[in-house]
């Protein structure tokens, strides 16, 4: 028994020994590289320190030479460059372009680019570590007077050198090493004593008590290292219990980590658990950022209190997934969708639900968007087709209105009858003209126009629409000069502003029209006005809601707008700035909350010009044969009505292909073929190639109840030959000029 407690005593000492001495070398090494570690960040934190402050002493030294105009700046920081760690001193422009240099052959060196990034978004100071030292950075400022805001005008480069505080750090670890080695060789004796009378030689009493009773034999009394011997055998027991605590707590937290870790992982969406109430027990940011700190999911999917009113067809159906409206924090009504999993407990019953969120209300609005431009592009095609067919129609009602007015005296009734009618057939053409302007069919006519006139007739039609509520004041300078533009476009722009000011106030208020001329101002939309002769300025203003500034950054966009559906289509003020923008032009806005809104439109005025000059009426009387090709039967008879009147032979064909025909019979005495561009069976472009064949020599005018803008292939044809274009529907006066000018040789 003595020997084999003396064998173990052996064993457990030599295996205490060399524990210890690896734990006092582990600990000695670790705490030598602590040391040495916090040293040198000290000694490099004082050097950073010091490079602030050297580059922070440049750049006001260097700031006084810039407003001084002295250039020679490092030479006032003397005492700075000269110091024997600074290996380079600069200074730079606020474009960093190098002014002055320590020394003077490293001036033209770059700046470092992780220096040029920081400066671009901040002017604190920068430093940065480089191979043997370290980079500052310094910004120089400069104020105007005291108290203003200071003005970066320049940057500041000191590098410092390293070399002597490494030779430092080198010293201290030599001596270091050697103090921790005698320090570890004593505590490993020290250690090793101690660990030998309070820890061996209990242990081994306790071995060979065990032993002793083991064999059956009882513990000797030993009262010295009795209680040592108990305790460690109670600590030994309290041990193996704690283990088992520690292990159970473990697995739980295993168990927390992974739901965690489960939930957060889509931290993009808005991650939740409910329980089996609803009641909302885990969430992540996404969540509080969507509803804040809502309690229950129920309250926020329908507004219900209880569970089992939202929560029934996910008990049903143990998961659930489906598109649901919901409200956000601020009570807007978002669209997302719903995932929900249920977690079940021990027995296999609903205990809560896991769940996320996916908002896609900016994609339903977007599909929202994109089916109401379907309906538009398909309301605006239909709106074309029928303005086209209306226009063939005006065609023969102008035409035969005006042989009317010729033939009819103006004391004879039937006279003002066909006035009437020619006035509403121009009325007639009029609409037209605005419905293929919204199909995007119609050409802008231009032509000298009084915009005080344009406003006082678009406020005269809205006067009879607005609410008594609402007072209309103008303010119109007079004497303005006219500008070149399409009259009906000036007119919508001014109709819309008007409307959008109504909307604004629905209790009620004021709508102020003023005009002006003026210079050039800012656009708000950021285009480019480049009228050089003055601007003739229309301000729309109103004491309606206002707008924010995010709101105004959006309004001109097309789709956009602030009205339930149904109630506005988002493209009045997108229509308003394109007109503007065709015109030349531009749009300015100024609005705030709760205080109105204004819009200032500017229209370039053009010098040079005399808005009242008419050019003298050309004669429209002509003896050459004419071929007209139409389909419609009335226009090809207005056609030959007035232009026989005119002196003209004319030849009529109902399609493409008597057209052909005509000519090829009389293809020495037609002059000139007025040609529909929209037929059955044989449309404008084959019939002109099919004329241009049988005589290359022949004119040929386009026409269509469509503008040259709207019909595809008129401006491929007036490149390959045609002699002009003329939109239906057109008066006596019109076609026949149009025919001169062919007939002329000049291309319109």
């Amino acid at each position: 028994m003595r020997r084999r407690g003396t064998k173990v005593r052996t064993s457990l000492q030599t295996k205490a020994s060399i524990l210890v001495t690896l734990v006092i070398l582990a600990i000695s090494i670790v705490s030598a590289y602590l040391f040495m570690s916090s040293y040198s960040r000290s000694r490099e934190k004082a050097l950073i320190e010091r490079g602030l402050a050297l580059s922070y002493a440049l750049s006001k030294a260097a700031e006084e030479g810039l407003v001084h105009e002295d250039l020679d700046l490092i030479k006032k920081a003397s005492a700075i460059v000269e110091a024997p760690d600074v290996i380079v001193a600069q200074v730079f422009s606020d474009i960093w372009e190098a002014v002055d240099s320590y020394p003077i052959d490293r001036l033209k060196e770059p700046p470092n680019q992780a220096a040029v990034l920081h400066f671009r978004t901040g002017s604190s100071p920068f430093s940065i570590r480089i191979h043997g030292g370290y980079e500052f950075y310094s910004p120089i400022f400069f104020r105007v007077s005291e108290g203003s805001r200071p003005v970066v005008i320049g940057f500041v480069r000191i590098i410092l050198s390293s070399v002597a505080i490494q030779k430092e750090i080198e010293k201290v670890i030599i001596a270091d090493i050697a103090v921790a080695a005698l320090i570890t060789l004593l505590a490993i004796v020290a250690i090793n004593i101690l660990i030998r009378r309070l820890v061996i030689n209990p242990v081994i009493g306790l071995y060979e008590s065990v032993s002793r009773f083991k064999n059956g034999a009882e513990p000797e009394d030993a009262p010295e290292t009795g209680r040592p011997a108990d305790e460690i055998r109670e600590l030994s027991a309290e041990f193996h219990r704690m283990c088992r605590a520690v292990r159970e707590k473990e697995k739980k937290l295993i168990e927390s980590e992974g739901r965690i870790k489960s939930l957060f992982d889509r931290v993009e969406h808005a991650i939740f658990r409910v329980d089996k109430d609803g009641r909302v027990i885990e969430k992540n940011l996404r969540f509080e950022e969507m509803f804040g700190e809502v309690g229950r999911l129920c309250e926020i999917l329908s507004g219900e209190k209880r569970a089992a009113d939202c929560l029934q067809k996910a008990f049903s159906e143990r998961d659930l997934h489906r598109e649901e409206g919901v409200i956000g924090k601020d009570g807007q009504e978002l669209v997302v969708l719903l995932s929900l999993y249920s977690d079940l407990d021990g027995n296999g019953n609903i205990a809560g639900f896991d769940g996320y969120m996916i908002d896609i209300t900016e994609k339903k609005r977007l599909e929202e968007r994109l089916l109401r431009s379907q309906k538009l592009e398909a309301v605006g095609t239909l709106a074309g087709g029928i303005a086209h067919d209306f226009n063939n129609l005006l065609t023969a009602i102008i035409g035969y209105s005006e042989i009317m007015l010729d033939k009819v005296k103006e004391d004879d009734p039937l006279h003002q009858y066909a006035g009437i009618i020619h006035s509403a057939a121009e009325r007639g053409a009029e609409l037209t003209k605005r419905i293929l302007n919204l199909a995007r069919k119609e050409k802008m006519e231009t032509k000298m126009v009084d915009v005080n006139e344009s406003v006082r007739s678009s406020l005269e039609l809205l006067r009879r629409s607005f609410p008594k509520s609402i007072e209309i004041v103008t303010s119109l300078k007079e004497g303005l000069p006219k500008i070149k533009a399409d009259p009906s476009q000036i007119q919508q722009v001014i109709l819309n502003l008007a409307v959008n000011a109504k909307d604004a106030m629905p209790a009620g208020g004021r709508l102020r029209v003023e005009t002006d001329a003026e210079g050039m101002e800012e656009s708000a939309t950021g285009d480019s006005a480049g009228g050089s002769g003055g601007y003739v300025k229309v301000s729309v203003s109103d004491s309606g809601t206002g707008m924010n500034r995010d709101m105004q950054n959006k309004i001109f966009d097309p789709f956009f707008t602030t009205k339930e559906i149904g109630k506005g289509t988002g493209l009045g003020l997108y229509m308003v700035h394109s007109i503007v923008n065709n015109h030349g032009g531009y749009i300015n806005l100024y609005s705030e909350p709760g205080k109105g809104t204004r819009f200032t439109i500017y229209l370039p005025i053009v010098r040079g010009m005399d808005s009242e000059a008419l050019t003298e009426t050309p004669d429209l009387r002509g003896s050459e044969t004419i071929l007209v090709v139409d389909d419609e039967e009335y226009v090809r008879g207005m056609c030959k009505d007035l232009l026989t009147v005119l002196g003209y032979k004319v030849l009529l064909a109902e399609d493409g292909n008597a057209g052909v025909r005509v000519l090829r019979e009389n293809r020495d005495e037609i002059a000139l073929v007025l040609l529909d561009m929209v037929m059955p069976r044989m449309g404008g472009n084959e019939v002109f190639s099919a004329l241009k064949a049988i005589k290359p020599e022949v004119r040929i005018l386009l026409c269509s109840g469509y503008s040259a803008d709207g019909f595809a292939g008129i401006d491929r044809l007036l490149q390959n030959g045609a002699s002009g274009f003329i939109q239906k529907p057109f008066s006596r006066q019109k076609v026949a000029g149009a025919i001169k000018k062919a007939l002329s040789g000049k291309v319109q």
